[in-house]
């Protein structure tokens, strides 16, 4: 009778538990940051924040910053903190608005007042430096715009995309003088999990079928691509990471549809953020 071996088991690691989260799933221009996605373009740098690393608890475990759900507010305010520390901007230079799913993208050229009210809109756009342009989501696009003259971060859920939210997007920041812009779309949901009614298929009639709409299912980030295109952004100029926040490990991502679709507040809010940056103050961190 053989013996049975007593050396220890190789430990496996699953995308939840392993320290390199990312593998090789992140291409040019973006790159891991720690557990979190950094994406650096001519004029600024962009990061687009998992869930991981805050102190909220369970179902929002647990880097939750959505200020509009239902999760403890001291645990939301915690974990802001942690994203400030994280991209080196102080929260009193976040750049905010009041996310509708709407297409309406403001520009912010002066420092705001103190505790200035957040106007309704899914996009900043700014050519200030040391502020943070930053949205939350749980599914929707975060989609940021960077040039050596400014940058821009837009919130796209189908509704915004509908109504060329990101055109709005390319064409507030040209007026504050952008010319060569790139865009990079974060993690969001993917044609493999939207599963969509005709609503949401009539709304992309305009697109061809077979690109914006497929069977039972829509491609957000192709409409993305599509309107950035016609914004004329070449589209060697947009960067997609093409990570599907629903199908991705729960642990990495908040995914509305995946997790608490009965109420939008019991849904915990990753945040993206851009800010401007010299060419020659950027580190290889």
């Amino acid at each position: 009778m053989s013996q049975m071996s007593t050396a220890p088991k190789a430990k496996i690691t699953t995308p939840m538990k392993s320290k390199n989260v990312w593998g090789d799933r992140l291409n040019t221009p973006f790159k891991a940051l720690g557990e979190h996605i950094a994406c650096d373009l001519p004029g600024g740098r962009a990061m687009f924040f998992t869930r991981r690393g805050g102190v909220s608890g369970e179902p929002f475990d647990t880097l939750n910053v959505g200020l509009d759900t239902n999760d403890y507010m001291p645990a939301v305010e915690e974990n802001r903190e942690r994203v400030a520390q994280l991209i080196g901007i102080a929260r009193d230079h976040w750049l905010e608005v009041k996310q509708v799913h709407g297409s309406d993208v403001v520009l912010v050229t002066e420092p705001p007042a103190p505790k200035a009210k957040k106007v309704e809109a899914d996009g900043i756009a700014t050519t200030l430096a040391d502020y943070a342009a930053v949205v939350v989501t749980a599914d929707c696009l975060p989609v940021a715009l960077i040039a050596p003259e400014g940058v821009a971060m837009i919130h796209a859920g189908w509704r915004g995309l509908a109504a060329d939210v990101l055109k709005k997007g390319v064409e507030t920041l040209r007026e504050a003088g952008a010319t060569e812009i790139q865009a990079a779309i974060g993690p969001s949901i993917g044609v493999c999990c939207y599963e969509v009614n005709t609503w949401v298929h009539r709304a992309f009639m305009r697109y061809p079928r077979g690109t914006a709409r497929l069977s039972n299912h829509a491609h957000l980030k192709n409409v993305a691509r599509l309107q950035l295109q016609h914004a004329k952004i070449p589209l060697d100029m947009v960067h997609d990471v093409d990570i599907c926040t629903m199908c991705a490990p729960r642990s990495l991502f908040y995914s509305h549809r995946r997790d608490y679709g009965a109420d939008p507040k019991d849904t915990g809010r990753q945040a993206s953020a851009v800010w401007r940056v010299a060419d020659d103050a950027r580190d290889d961190d």
